[in-house]
């Protein structure tokens, strides 16, 4: 077997790393100060090392509890399932979560609920547990294959064969961490997404996990195996349309509760951006309005002014035969585009009122429409990452407990509201900076003449004259 997975053979360090790579998260966490660990890690430590020894070919094929893990390529990894033997298990299977001390359910209202956070966390959701259980079956979906796979190792938790895979961006492992855990007895696979836990926290979190059979009408859903070499060739594409319209359009919606035979005169509410103005300083903000996606601490100077941002182009590979390639790096000043957006309630009841705006830098491509700046060639997946920040970094006034989810308080009858959206956008950038209202199919006035599902209103945040 070719020697170019890189790091999968490399010394396991004293303290255990369970990194993983999600779609929404893409910050690189530090590295944690070292542990001392229990006797059980130190002999599950002994094991890998001495199986480092072993030919990478080798390796790649041994067997633990069935669970096997076979490098692909250059930087991929397969897991799958093997058997000597027909397995005998139920068809049904229920999962049973005891929580330990310190953790809470994300969804406690949710029974099907499978993340977990940290109660000692300074922000809730940063850190804890998310679950995947899943099923290897053979002429449905008989393997995971992992791309940009940093390293691998075979490892025994709470009695469980288990698989360690880090996931590398860049040569460094992404914040979220993965856990391959085999419950051999229900033939099940439970993939452990975690971020930033002890090696203490995840034996006490596996420790109360366990599978019993269920039935037709009471079980937990197994997921299916994923295959991360489908994302280039399986990506779903489609058009959009794009339209210019002024920044101080009215825009009238039908709204959420509208009732077409009510009877009523008037469409329940209407939306106007009454303002846009840049500014490189967030002091005199509403702190409490700052979505915790970019902690202000950690982009501003202690002055409040905005730190610039690395603009960085990337030729992105498929992560088992090729990396992703940086071509290009550069800093650029940062600034924050705040846009004031009036609501009106001309219903007689209160209602529930989004902000689904977000911010996107566009260029006129060859066919004379507006596509996304960011996209340096699409054919060869040439991208650029830091022209703006497409989600929302400041909303006042918002939803109590809804921050950063396009909510806002409820519109009381007959009341008008005005709401300050910003997002962080590069200062070199501004000129082709966008307010995109996506998802128009509420808005009666002025009605798009268009019947494309994924069409949106453009609002320029710099006006060319």
């Amino acid at each position: 077997m070719k020697d170019k997975l890189q790091h999968a053979m490399k010394p396991t360090p004293e303290r255990f790393r369970y990194a993983v790579q999600m779609a929404v998260d893409e910050a690189v966490t530090q590295p944690s100060p070292k542990k001392r660990l229990s006797k059980g890690w130190r002999v599950a430590i002994a094991v890998i090392l001495i199986a480092a020894l072993i030919p990478t070919s080798i390796f790649g094929a041994s067997k633990l509890y069935e669970l096997i893990a076979k490098p692909v390529d250059n930087y991929g990894l397969e897991l799958n399932i093997e058997r000597e033997t027909a397995a005998d298990y139920p068809t049904y299977v229920k999962m049973h979560v005891e929580i330990p001390e310190g953790f809470a359910p994300n969804d406690p209202n949710n029974p099907n609920n499978m993340k977990f956070y940290s109660l000692s966390a300074d922000e809730p959701y940063t850190d804890g547990f998310s679950l995947r259980p899943m099923r290897f079956e053979s002429g449905i979906a008989e393997s995971e294959f992992i791309g940009y796979v940093g390293s691998y190792e075979e490892l025994t938790v709470c009695g469980h064969a288990a698989y360690r895979v880090t996931v590398e961006k860049n040569g460094e492992p992404l914040p979220w961490e993965r856990l391959y855990v085999y419950y051999e007895d229900v033939n099940v696979t439970l993939l452990i997404y975690c971020k930033d836990v002890t090696e203490e926290q995840i034996e006490s979190f596996v420790s109360g996990i366990s599978f019993t059979e269920g039935t037709a009408d009471n079980f937990t859903y197994l997921d299916t195996p994923y295959d991360e070499r489908q994302n280039a060739d399986a990506a779903y594409k489609y058009s959009e349309d794009n339209i210019v319209l002024p920044q101080n359009t009215v825009l009238s919606y039908l709204g959420y509760d509208y009732e077409e035979d009510s009877g009523e005169d008037t469409l329940p509410y209407t939306a106007q951006i009454t303002d846009i103005r840049v500014t490189d300083n967030i002091s005199g903000l509403d702190t409490a309005s700052f979505s915790g996606l970019y902690p202000p601490d950690e982009i501003t100077d202690s002055d409040g002014k905005l730190l610039p941002v690395t603009v960085t182009v990337t030729d992105f590979g498929d992560g088992f035969k090729e990396q992703d390639k940086v071509v290009d790096s550069y800093e650029a000043e940062r600034v924050l585009v705040l846009a004031d957006i009036t609501y009106t309630n001309n219903s007689d009841k209160e209602m529930s009122v989004y902000v689904p705006y977000c911010l996107n830098v566009m260029d006129e491509g060859a066919d004379g429409k507006l596509k996304e700046a960011g996209i340096i060639d699409e054919e060869k997946d040439i991208h650029a990452d830091g022209y703006c920040e497409r989600e929302i970094f400041y909303l006042s006034p918002h939803g109590e407990n809804q921050k950063g989810f396009l909510t806002v308080p409820g519109l009381k009858a007959g009341e008008r509201m005005t709401v300050t959206v910003g997002f962080l956008c590069s200062k070199d950038m501004l000129d082709k900076a966008y307010l995109m209202l996506y998802g128009v199919n509420d808005i009666v006035d002025p009605k798009p003449e268009t019947d494309n599902p994924y069409t949106n209103y453009l609002f320029k945040v710099q006006n060319d004259d």
